[in-house]
């Protein structure tokens, strides 16, 4: 039952939409410097609608007035209970702002209204400013909204320029929920940009089923978005992980999950609440100097389809894991990917890497973004067809040798125009994961630092991290596959400014690899059979049996105790 049940799991693409085209919004960046960090909607399998957040929200800033509390850390359960208990009633004005929500879905409502609550048994803080409302405060208001007329929100443009960064969790939020940009090229500044607005719109939410016979549903999540980390979560359901990039790891359950750009997930539902629609939630969560709230949507809809296959649904009104901006409620158990540790095998090499690359990662100019001191220019001959007589960049075409371990130290940069974290992709391997934090890392070898810095014992094996603002992360991989692999940013625009260098290794292989890849696509034979050995059901089953129904055996272990 439960290999059925991965086998048929619902695939969720979640990305972020502009409303323009990505060569117009990454050449108005290139003029003006302004960061193209402001998305209009969040879709799932390419469905979603604009939902603009009422005036208050948007005074409160990405932190919704919590940042006294939250400090660094947003997703702190702990220090959102404590925000929330002190956070302070106030009145709810709009006047600058109307919209057409009569379109919202209900739980959306509801999810701001838990977003926006206090605790009723403590006394509200006057020094706490006027961000956070009660539940019922926030309902009603969100009610009355619901019967307004459609209209646009917009927002007046200042003239400023600036070059360095602020504080931007107290800072009040843009008709979409974006905090102004922070750098601009000289001679340009805010009313150098197209007038932000908000549009209410009605487009169809994506709507995925799952039968309430078999206990469990699965669900295959990819973020595929350009800018904007995610929180995950289905309201009333927990989430057991159980793949992250594409391999078994030891199970979490959880109820809310940060997927940054580029990762994967797969988790197992169990369908045990009332037959319903169930919101699924993403929302963009403020990271560094990545500040949008904004929250996209899709509906899990199951009954017993076994013993009533007419029921009529109903939404079901259950209290969100999550606030608006991404920040778990108070007890709410969140992924710590730091855990994820292989199913089976897939252990570290211990001791002392062959080689160790230190990457600085650094924005060195208002639109120049680099992962080793330069940014990556693509060559005019491909480097997989070259050879490093052909003039590579030293600096971004590194060479590594066979069959070697190399640990990758990254930091970002002292001196850094911007701090923010970035999420880095390796392509052609899986790498071990074996430790990140916020501050220095100021050591020359894995060796050199303390264990309670790097994980050499059960470390994740991803293929896709997250890099902390002002922090640092330590990587390690085998380099077991020739080729040229490339190492980059998975946010877009700092992809396409050059942050990015080519890892080549085993380079005197490379040529023997290109060609027999072009023999495998010339022999339609071989290709149909090396197909039907990786399908979409049966990649992992065919790639290793043992360790599959090991693994499954244990996840339904683990379903019968619970």
């Amino acid at each position: 039952m439960m290999l059925q049940v991965e086998r048929s799991g619902t695939i969720l693409l979640l990305s972020d939409w502009y409303h323009r085209l990505s060569d117009r919004i990454y050449d108005e960046y290139f003029t003006t410097g302004a960061f193209p960090q402001c998305v209009d909607s969040l879709l799932a399998n390419g469905r979603g609608r604009v939902q603009c957040l009422p005036q208050n929200i948007l005074e409160a800033g990405p932190g919704l007035g919590l940042e006294s509390n939250i400090a660094n850390d947003p997703h702190d359960p702990d220090a959102m209970s404590m925000a929330m208990e002190s956070s302070t009633t106030s009145g709810m004005g709009m006047a600058s702002m109307s919209m057409d929500t009569a379109s919202m879905p209900a739980l959306t409502t509801d999810a701001m209204s838990m977003s926006m609550r206090k605790r009723s048994d403590h006394t509200a803080s006057p020094s706490t400013g006027t961000a956070m409302s009660d539940m019922s405060a926030m309902s009603s208001t969100l009610t009355s909204m619901a019967t307004m007329g459609s209209s646009t929100a917009s927002v007046g443009t200042e003239d400023q320029t600036m070059s360095t960064t602020v504080d931007m969790p107290q800072m009040t939020l843009g008709p979409r929920g974006c905090s102004p940009p922070m750098m601009f090229r000289p001679g340009f500044n805010a009313s150098s940009l197209p007038l932000e607005t908000c549009t209410n719109t009605t487009s169809e939410l994506f709507t995925f089923t799952a039968d309430a016979s078999r206990g469990w549903t699965a669900l295959h999540l990819v973020n595929a978005g350009a800018v904007s980390r995610l929180s995950v979560s289905l309201d009333g359901h927990s989430m057991f992980v159980y793949e992250a990039d594409g391999l078994y790891v030891t199970l979490q359950e959880v109820q809310v999950l940060h997927i940054s750009i580029g990762q994967r997930y797969s988790v197992m539902i169990r369908l045990d609440q009332n037959p319903g629609d169930y919101s699924f939630r993403f929302a963009a969560y403020p990271y560094g100097d990545m500040q949008q709230v904004i929250e996209g949507q899709a509906i899990l809809s199951y009954q017993n389809m076994t013993n009533n296959t007419n029921m009529t649904m109903m939404s079901r009104m259950v209290s969100p894991w999550m606030l608006v901006n991404g920040s778990a409620t108070s007890g709410t158990v969140e992924l710590d990917d730091q855990t994820l540790a292989p199913f089976m095998g897939n252990t570290a090499p211990s001791g002392a890497a062959n080689v160790t690359r230190h990457f600085a990662i650094n924005q060195t100019d208002i639109v120049t973004w680099v992962a080793n001191r330069e940014p990556f220019v693509e060559p005019a001959r491909p480097i997989i067809y070259g050879s490093v007589s052909d003039g590579w960049n030293a600096t971004t075409t590194l060479l590594t040798p066979a069959n070697a371990t190399v640990d990758i130290i990254m930091k970002v940069a002292n001196d850094s125009m911007d701090t923010m974290g970035h999420p880095m992709h390796l392509h052609g391997h899986k790498f071990w994961f074996l430790g990140s934090g916020e501050g220095d890392f100021p050591f020359e070898s894995v060796t050199d630092a303390p264990s309670s810095m790097i994980n050499l014992q059960n470390p994740p094996y991803r293929d896709t991290i997250d890099l902390p603002p002002s922090g640092w992360a330590v990587i390690r991989y085998i380099t077991d596959n020739p080729g040229a692999w490339l190492f980059h940013c998975h946010v877009q625009w700092h992809l396409v400014s050059g942050m990015a260098v080519v890892l080549v290794e085993n380079e005197e292989r490379m040529m023997d690899m290109v060609g027999s890849i072009q023999n495998a696509f010339n022999n339609p034979a071989t290709n149909n059979s090396q197909a039907e050995g990786t399908s979409a059901a049966s990649t992992l089953s065919g790639n290793c049996p043992r360790q599959y129904l090991s693994f499954l055996f244990s996840l339904l272990l683990l379903f019968v105790l619970l």
